[in-house]
């Protein structure tokens, strides 16, 4: 078994089709720590055999703040809540001790919230919220290699959706260090892209960055 928990300061890309137009919004990494209201993130994972399994918590709070180009409005903000529950059953290729390479199928379950309120300008200000909660199919393939001595890459992907308007994916890279048979550190970038047609309207919200994560096996 082995758990582990996150550090993650991800930059947000969104674009919501909302009643007033669409909305897009776009934060670069010098603004992540400004934007960034809270974010957890961790997995816990077994391994017997060639068999494994292996669930992922994630939930982030960032809000973005742009000059919207809708003629009426000043600036637009647009607020997005996410929690993300993703389960994964993993199968080895591999024989070789020292190199992991697993795939396998799961699922990953979605709250998302996106709340957009715009200030005034020529018109009063306005404000709308999008939100749903879904179960998406997905693929997945894992990796882990030793690159020199008590250092070690790992690397993952995922993709999945029920099609349409509705897929999602995510790559994560990083490398790491064992301290000991039960203690390593990682440090690396995850990408996540969520894209979804709610209440017949397009979300897309797009979430990357740094990453660093300290482990625990038992």
């Amino acid at each position: 078994y082995k758990a582990t928990l996150y550090g993650w300061l991800p930059s947000m890309t969104t674009s919501v089709d909302t009643r007033f137009g669409t909305i897009e919004s776009s934060s670069s990494g010098s603004d992540v720590l400004e934007d960034l209201d809270f974010v957890f993130m961790g997995t816990l994972a077994a391994q017997n055999g060639r068999w494994g399994i292996a669930s992922d918590l994630l939930y982030v709070s960032l809000s973005d703040t742009k000059d919207t180009p809708l003629a009426l409005f000043g600036e637009g903000t647009v607020a997005v809540k996410a929690t993300a529950f993703s389960t994964y059953a993993l199968y080895r290729l591999t024989t070789d001790p020292s190199l992991n390479f697993d795939i396998g199928a799961g699922f990953r379950a979605f709250d998302l919230e996106v709340d957009v309120t715009l200030s005034p300008g020529a018109a009063a200000g306005a404000a709308q919220s999008i939100g749903d909660t879904w179960i998406d199919r997905l693929i997945a393939a894992r990796v882990s290699v030793p690159i020199y001595q008590r250092c070690f890459l790992t690397g993952f992907a995922a993709v999945g959706g029920t099609g349409g308007g509705d897929q999602t994916w995510q790559v994560y890279g990083s490398v790491g260090y064992a301290f000991s048979e039960s203690w390593s550190a990682q440090a690396g970038y995850r990408y996540m892209d969520i894209s979804k047609e709610i209440d017949g309207r397009d979300v897309s919200v797009d979430l990357g960055g740094p990453i660093i994560g300290m482990t625990y096996r038992f």
